[in-house]
């Protein structure tokens, strides 16, 4: 067995939503990397289970929500405390599924100011840094649902869709000046609400062609490698890692 070592030029990384199992799982690959780690996540329990997790690191309580409502006054004083990191992971996302016939207005206006202009004023910020230093690696966390969403995925699947074409559009923008982005579509994982929906939906994952969902160890490593130097020119795309679920009628 031969092993590709993964090459850093960098040494912070930004987390944002650590929290949850796979934000996690992406914190550990690129602490054991050497990378110096921020992390963030927005509720009391989740800047717990990150301290617990990884001591050393900067911990931020970022909630979107937020950011967004706050905007028009002033800016972020948690974004205004993070400290220039060369690499940026975004896998914040509030839940959130209703028919796009039965959902309450307002639910979705501020579903969407949370998940879209928070997002938007996070990246512009993260970014901006990223411009000045001329060198960063930005991951958007996807889902396949912006190609396939299941009934009452509407509001979810456009959000990440939103996503996807902020991160597409700063790696197009910026690519020339050594900021690069990209976005990873996932399939069914084995974490958080994933977990809960294949419990109640095992058929979900006997239609993907790999037979099982997959792990996030599996979505950490291919993140690490996607932020690292040896993935420079994968820039402004979305790549799909679903063990073939899309490829299906």
């Amino acid at each position: 067995m031969h092993n590709i070592p993964m090459r850093f030029s960098g040494e912070h990384a930004c987390v944002l939503g650590a929290s949850s199992d796979l934000g996690m799982a992406v914190a550990k690959v690129l602490s054991d990397a050497g990378l110096r780690l921020t992390l963030s996540a927005c509720s009391e329990k989740g800047i717990a289970r990150i301290s617990s997790a990884f001591p050393t690191a900067t911990i931020l309580k970022l909630n979107l929500a937020a950011v967004a409502h706050n905007a028009t006054m002033q800016p972020d004083a948690t974004l205004e405390s993070i400290d220039s990191p060369e690499y940026l992971v975004d896998c914040m996302q509030s839940n959130f599924e209703e028919f796009v016939t039965g959902a309450e207005p307002v639910d979705v206006a501020n579903y969407m100011e949370t998940n879209i202009s928070g997002r938007a004023i996070c990246l512009r910020y993260i970014s901006r840094m990223m411009l000045a230093n001329r060198f960063g690696r930005c991951v958007f966390i996807s889902s396949t649902a912006a190609a396939l969403p299941n009934a009452g995925q509407g509001f979810y699947a456009a959000s990440k869709l939103a996503g996807e074409a902020l991160y597409q559009n700063l790696g197009v923008e910026l690519g020339g000046r050594g900021v690069t982005a990209c976005s990873l579509r996932l399939g069914y994982v084995q974490s958080g609400r994933g977990n809960t929906f294949i419990e109640s939906n095992p058929q979900a994952v006997k239609r993907c062609p790999a037979k099982r969902a997959v792990t996030p160890d599996e979505v950490a490593s291919t993140v690490a490698f996607l932020l690292s130097d040896n993935a420079t020119m994968i820039n402004g795309t979305a790549i799909t890692m679903d063990g073939g679920l899309t490829a299906c009628k």
